[in-house]
């Protein structure tokens, strides 16, 4: 059996085991709330990011496709212009028949080549700049997993640790305190009137 000062200690280191596990469950959680705060930015830089990539991206492929509709309106009017020009000197010269026909076939297919040409490398380079946009989202997906999530500690295990532990310094300080001794020291002698046989 202990004195009032032992069970008086006792409860107050209950008292400060609770308010430990108290601050380290608000420290978890703040440490928590921080790291969710770091995610959530590094997420946001990483999708800014991004979205100015792809903007660049996207302003040259627009810039690739405007600039193969002009080659090939530009190879249009150079072959309509030989055309014209060959039509006049075979005139000139009294040319007639398939000869200017073929001739004027040749520069028609010459430019025809050309556009097919032009359209084929837009193909090439669209499909590059369509690959450098896949490349650009899986470094934005990397770069946001490489922060993690705050994980916020168990507000369960917490409520259940506290318990845990008053219980303990509860049960702790019970044990100390003095035990009720047994009313009265002598044995009843079972001599009394009530003891006897009642016969009539």
């Amino acid at each position: 059996m202990c004195g009032p000062a032992t069970a008086a200690l006792m409860v107050v280191s209950t008292a400060a085991q609770m308010y430990g596990q108290q601050q380290q469950y608000e420290m978890a959680a703040e440490r928590a709330e921080a790291q969710n705060k770091m995610f959530k930015q590094n997420r946001e830089n990483a999708y800014k990011s991004l979205g100015a990539e792809y903007g660049d991206i996207n302003t040259r492929q627009s810039q690739e496709q405007q600039r193969a509709v002009e080659e090939k309106e530009q190879r249009t009017r150079e072959a309509r212009a030989k055309m014209a020009r060959a039509r006049v000197a075979a005139g000139e010269a009294g040319i007639t028949g398939n000869t200017v026909s073929l001739g004027l076939r040749d520069i028609s297919g010459a430019a025809a080549r050309d556009r097919s040409t032009i359209d084929r490398n837009l193909n090439w380079t669209l499909g590059q700049l369509q690959r450098q946009k896949q490349s650009r989202r899986t470094a934005a997906v990397s770069r946001i997993n490489s922060v993690s999530k705050g994980q916020k500690p168990s507000q369960g295990a917490y409520i259940a640790g506290m318990a845990s532990t008053a219980a303990k310094g509860a049960s702790s300080v019970a044990s100390m305190q003095p035990q009720n001794s047994s009313y009265g020291a002598s044995s009843y002698s079972g001599s009394g009137w009530a003891n006897k046989t009642y016969t009539q």
